[in-house]
This record gives structure tokens, C-alpha cells and sequence, in this order.
């Protein structure tokens, strides 16, 4: 009887930590690759597609691959999944080329590494109040904070242009995902926008809230796609929303959150 016992409650310890076990995250902010993109400001200065960024691209997906991750999750909207899956099956089978997007060149790429059936679309649009923003600005004096919000973005895409003319795309994620740069990302929208229309009509407050729903509806995505038995995801998304998505991740306790200098060492 008492090594029944003993039996019963080695399984039920081990079941419970089954059950607490958490996920771990990977989150990748990156530049896009491709140009003209949707967002307003953007590199426009490399060609992911020559030999020496094919090589680095190379490079940085053999390291990710060594996290063995059991999803690869990237910026492509959740209706698009069946049209990117049979892309990505083609891709597989050496019938698609990769397109200079980062959701193939490292999203598809990765993936067919680990041996997976697909890449998850997780993304979701909202679109932000941008002609109101700018109306209410000039209604009420304000436009000097949109003069110093493209101030401040134009200095960032220079800084990571420079990254960029000088160093592997390993080299660039891993600074452009350094807490201070993500904080910068974010602290646009937190610092000039959010001012505009305050105590009136808030359409800066109100253009930023589309920002936050739309990173909401991207959090719920991820977490409805994994399951108990993920260990580990990696997700690739452009760098303006990973400060967003780390705060709601880090705030569920089903999800560890790696940081990627501890994998581009």
C-alpha cells in the first residue's frame, strides 16, 4: 500500500508541473524588409536578397533553429493563414523563392529548419486616426508636436540605418531589441501623440488606443494559438510592437519571455 501511495503521489506532482510548465516566448522586432511598407517611417536602404544578407540570413536562422521552437509566429493577418500556408508548403517542397519580406526570409526560412507544417499568422489591422491626429493638431496649435515626433523617428531610422550599412542583421535585431530601443519605440506614441486633442476632442489619445487594440487583438492571436504542450515560439514582428506585446506576455504567467540576447550571443 504504501508504495501504491508513493506511486500516486509521484504521478500527481508530476502531473501538476505538467500543468504549470511555462511556454517560453521568443520576440523579435525587426525592420522590414520590404519597401514601400504601410508604415510611415521606414528604412528603404538594403537588399536583403544579395549574397551577403542571404548568408547573414542564414546564420541567424541556424541559431534560432538551436531553440528547437515548436511555433514560428509572424506578421501576416490570421485570414491570411491558408494562402501563406500553401505558400510555405511550396517553399518546402523547393517550388516558391522567398519573397524579401522578413515573414519568409526569416519567418518561412526558420520554420522549414524546424521541421514544422506551418507558420502562424497571428497579426490583426486596426487603423489609426492619422487625418484627425493631424486636424486636431492644427486646430489647436499642436503641430510642433508632429514636427518633433518625426524629428525623433527620422533620428531613430537614421541610427539604424547606420546599424544596418555596418553590421550582420544578427547584429541589428539584437539592438534594435535592447530594452532602452524599445522603450524609444514606444515613448512616440506615449510622448507627442497622445497630447494632441487632450481635454477636447482626444484624438491623439484615441489614435493610440487603436495602436493598443490592435496589439491586444495580436496578444490574443498568440495566446489562443498555443497550446499546453508549446515549449517554446518564436515570433517575428516589426519593432514598434514588441514593447506592447513583452508587457501582456510578461504579464501571463503561461508565458516565460526570452530575451533575445540570450540567444544572439
Amino acid at each position: 500500500m504504501k508504495i501504491i501511495t508513493l506511486i500516486y503521489a509521484l504521478t500527481f506532482c508530476l502531473t501538476a508541473f505538467g500543468q504549470t510548465q511555462k511556454t517560453k516566448i521568443l520576440l523579435i522586432g525587426t525592420i522590414h524588409f520590404e519597401t514601400p511598407h504601410t508604415d510611415q517611417f521606414e528604412l528603404k536602404t538594403d537588399d536583403f536578397l544579395s549574397a551577403k544578407r542571404q548568408k547573414e540570413l542564414e546564420d541567424l536562422t541556424n541559431i534560432l533553429s538551436q531553440t528547437k521552437a515548436n511555433k514560428v509566429m509572424i506578421e501576416r493577418p490570421l485570414e491570411n493563414q491558408r494562402s501563406s500556408d500553401s505558400l510555405y508548403n511550396l517553399y518546402v517542397t523547393d517550388h516558391y523563392k522567398l519573397t524579401v519580406s522578413e515573414r519568409e526570409q526569416i519567418g518561412f526560412r526558420l520554420a522549414k529548419k524546424l521541421k514544422l507544417n506551418q507558420v502562424n499568422c497571428i497579426d490583426k489591422f486596426y487603423a489609426m486616426h492619422d487625418s484627425l491626429v493631424g486636424v486636431t493638431a492644427k486646430e489647436n496649435n499642436q503641430l510642433y508636436l508632429l514636427k518633433d515626433l518625426g524629428t525623433v523617428a527620422n533620428a531613430m531610422l537614421s541610427d539604424y540605418n547606420n546599424k544596418l550599412k555596418n553590421g550582420t542583421i544578427s547584429e541589428v535585431l539584437k539592438y534594435l531589441n535592447q530594452p532602452e530601443e524599445l522603450k524609444k519605440n514606444l515613448s512616440i506614441y506615449l510622448k507627442f501623440i497622445t497630447k494632441i486633442g487632450a481635454g477636447k476632442n482626444f484624438a491623439g489619445a484615441e489614435s493610440v488606443s487603436d495602436w493598443y487594440l490592435r496589439n491586444l487583438a495580436i496578444y490574443s492571436n498568440i495566446i489562443t494559438q498555443v497550446k499546453s504542450s508549446d515549449k517554446y515560439v518564436i515570433l517575428i514582428f516589426g519593432q514598434g510592437h514588441i514593447p506592447i506585446l513583452k508587457h501582456l506576455l510578461q504579464n501571463n504567467d503561461d508565458f516565460e519571455v526570452v530575451e533575445l540576447s540570450s540567444v544572439l550571443k
